[in-house]
């Protein structure tokens, strides 16, 4: 080990030849002796000795406390004075250049050495002391957060450059002052001042962080949110010299959580389906539409696989193709049908994506997710709709002119049988042309009712009474091979339908029941009271929430596919042998419930029957009874019917038929000569019988202008078909009286009669 290399700076010889040989003698290495100031400087910056002895009093420019600080200010080196002399003025001095020791002489060998020790010692702690404070200090300046130091009183000491940045202060400017001057908060929502962290700190000698929403107010206005750490300084003997502040600016970081919560906010609250997953297909998180989509809850999803949706209708290569894809980093797209909780299925659209690291790699997919079932459905009844009109528009015409056809064949037919002996060889022809025609009628009814053009006259009907006095006609209908069940509802709701509708509705369930079984088998007829809520209607397109009646009719028979499904309310559609069906019998079904604002659901699985079930609205209109009979009414009259029809050859039968019975029939082809009439006519006229659609002006626009020359008169409306304001949507206004055609002559009489005696 070197030894301890002193510099002595004497300028007497013989003290300074004594103070080099002590010091040899206690190990030291003397790095030489200097007689003068100047010379004790030279001497020291360039032999660097390690402690200097250095008399106070020398001769020359410099003294050696003048030496001391020169040496001092350019060279760390301890320094202990020598002087025989220990006047106040004389110390002063000396401490001014921050002295390691201070010997009187004359000295004893041993106070030497401790002197010596004793400055080396304090001098080597010093530095330390200063290399800790210089590490400190570059720490503190280069770190990312804004540093405060205050001392005991709250006075600022220090700033470090970031704490500069962030309150406008330089700490030139910040040092000595109190810490509420530079360091100005206030909440951020009250604007009211935050109490000062060194008062909390000092007061409770113990690290406090500032509250949320706190903000600085810098120097030049400017504000920034900040995050807060306060901590005491505390000295050896445990009391707080001071405080430091450590906080940074979180503005970004505020931003940045703003942006996600609202985000997060975005997605919560989203229609669509969103799922997260971890790279192996583990769910993270789903938002509360999935919740209701799906019926699983949030709980029960995570931490299982999205197969838990899986529904069986796609295959494995589906799957495949959709894992292949998203695990090499792209974007799937594509439809699937999924199963609920409850096992229920429901399509949607989804759009899979990775999510990627910084480094590229894939550590989550996101799945959004929009279900199109009610779409889909809508999509469908659209088409249906569509397809319905389309042909509804050519059966309606059809209808419209084949009835007038009919009537006249049906009108001349009944008029021959009268005037033909029952065992002459034509009346059995003329009365099977009769039946044939009144067959035909049948079609053309149905095909108005799958056209939703029929016109009806709907009226309060308990359904169950409906059914019970059809029961026998329909066990004809489907054979006795089979049984019919009938389970009526008890307290039945009333529904408003035409009762002509409900025979269609029944008929065509019961035939197509009877067709399915092929043999011997079951049919059950059933009425029920049903409500439709909210949760219903959502799941099942086209509803509409609310009370309603249900007829249904439930086979054993062969059942149907998916294929035939789709398809069933198809017009002309049927998987009935080629003569053995129109394809008309339910799509007849489906206009006739649509007219009257019900559904119609269908189950079936193929070996497992069918179920159709109708559901009609509830009416909540009185049952209106039957009046006590008056008597029966003859079909003849001889009151003065005005008779209005633009075809020709219904013109001439009609009006053949009712002068036949007495009446006297004024009957014209135009509505405009019909005004003149009765305008002209000079006796009374009892009834006005019209044609509903007529060039130029219509059944009703003609009513309303012979009303106002005869307010009394009665009316009768006609027609194959019509959808003008008088049957508004295929259903007649209140109060007013129709025959459909075709009509047989008795029909005719039998109408003619009872609105002429009607009220």
């Amino acid at each position: 080990m070197s030894k301890t290399s002193i510099l002595i700076v004497e300028d007497e010889a013989i003290v300074a030849a004594d103070l080099a040989n002590k010091l040899t003698q206690l190990g030291y290495e003397v790095a030489g002796i200097a007689a003068q100031g100047a010379e004790a400087v030279e001497m020291a910056l360039s032999l660097r000795p390690q402690l200097i002895l250095m008399d106070v009093r020398l001769e020359g420019p410099l003294d050696g406390v003048e030496a001391a600080g020169e040496i001092r200010a350019r060279h760390d080196v301890p320094v202990i004075y020598l002087t025989a002399h220990s006047d106040s003025a004389t110390l002063a001095r000396a401490k001014l250049t921050g002295p390691f020791g201070y010997i009187l002489k004359p000295f004893e060998e041993r106070d030497l050495a401790t002197q010596i020790e004793l400055a080396l010692f304090k001098h080597q702690a010093e530095r330390k002391l200063r290399e800790q404070r210089e590490w400190l200090r570059v720490t503190l300046t280069s770190i990312g957060d804004a540093v405060i130091a205050t001392d005991a009183e709250g006075l600022i000491s220090f700033l470090n450059p970031v704490a500069e940045s962030l309150t406008g202060w330089s700490m030139a400017e910040a040092v000595g002052r109190p810490l509420k001057e530079v360091f100005r908060i206030v909440n951020e929502h009250t604007r009211a001042p935050v109490e000062d962290p060194v008062i909390k700190v000092l007061r409770n000698g113990k690290i406090v962080g500032l509250a949320n929403h706190t903000v600085l107010l810098r120097k030049d206005g400017r504000e920034a949110a900040i995050d807060d750490s306060d901590a005491p300084i505390i000295d050896e003997q445990g009391r707080v010299q001071g405080v430091v502040l450590v906080f940074r600016d979180i503005s970004e970081r505020r931003r940045t959580e703003a942006e996600r919560e609202q985000l997060l906010s975005a997605i919560e609250h989203v229609a669509d389906t969103v799922v997260i997953t971890d790279p192996g297909g583990t769910i993270q998180y789903v938002n509360p539409a999935f919740e209701r989509v799906t019926g699983y809850t949030k709980a029960e999803a995570l931490g299982k696989n999205p197969r838990i949706l899986k529904s069986g209708r796609q295959d494995q290569t589906f799957y495949s193709e959709l894992w292949q894809t998203i695990s090499r980093g792209k974007t799937f797209q594509g439809r699937m049908v999924n199963k609920r909780k409850d096992g229920t299925l429901y399509t949607e659209d989804a759009t899979i994506s990775p999510v990627f690291s910084t480094k590229g790699r894939i550590v989550a997919y996101v799945a959004v997710k929009r279900d199109v079932t009610h779409y889909l459905a809508l999509q469908e009844q659209f088409h249906q709709a569509q397809k319905m009109e389309s042909v509804g528009r050519l059966a309606g015409g059809v209808a419209h002119d084949f009835n007038n056809m009919l009537g006249i064949i049906i009108g001349h037919a009944e008029l021959a049988l009268e005037e033909t002996a029952p065992v002459s060889p034509v009346y059995d022809d003329l009365n099977e042309i009769r039946r044939t025609a009144l067959r035909s009628a049948d079609l053309t009814r149905q095909l108005l009712a799958f056209a939703r053009k029929q016109v009806t006259s709907p009226q309060v009907l308990d359904l169950n009474d409906t059914v019970t006095g059809m029961i026998k006609m329909l066990r004809r209908l489907i054979g006795e091979d089979i049984d019919l069940a009938w389970a009526p509802g008890a307290n039945l709701w009333l529904v408003k339908i035409d009762p002509a509708q409900t025979d269609q509705l029944l008929a065509n369930l019961c035939v197509n029941a009877r067709d399915a079984i092929g043999g011997v088998g079951r049919i059950t007829i059933e009425t029920k009271n049903t409500i439709l809520d909210e949760a219903y209607c959502a799941a099942h397109a086209g509803t509409k929430p609310g009370q309603y009646v249900t007829l249904s009719v439930r086979d054993n028979g062969c059942g149907m596919n998916e294929e035939t499904l789709n398809n069933l309310f198809e017009p002309f559609f049927t998987t009935k042998e080629v003569g053995k069906g129109t394809g008309l019998g339910l799509s007849t079904v489906y206009g006739i419930v649509r007219q009257n604002e019900g559904y119609i659901d269908v189950i079936s699985r193929p070996g497992q029957g069918a179920r159709f079930t109708i559901y009609l609205p509830r009416t909540l209109e009185a049952l209106q009874l039957d009046g006590e009979p008056h008597g029966k009414p003859t079909a003849k009259g001889a009151e003065t019917l005005l008779l209005v029809e633009d075809e020709q050859s219904i013109l001439r039968l009609a009006k053949a038929v009712l002068e036949r019975l007495g009446y006297t029939v004024l009957a014209t082809p135009s509505p405009v000569e019909a005004l003149t009439i009765a305008e002209r006519y000079e006796n009374p006229i009892h009834l006005l019988i019209t044609d509903v659609v007529m060039p130029g002006m219509n059944g009703q626009q003609l009513r309303e202008r012979i009303e106002k020359h005869i307010p009394a008169v009665k009316v009768l409306f006609m027609s194959g078909y019509t959808a003008d304001a008088v049957a508004h949507g295929g259903i007649l206004e209140r109060g007013v009286r129709f025959l459909q055609k075709p009509f047989s002559n008795k029909a005719l009489a039998e109408k003619v009669r009872e609105v002429l005696d009607g009220e």
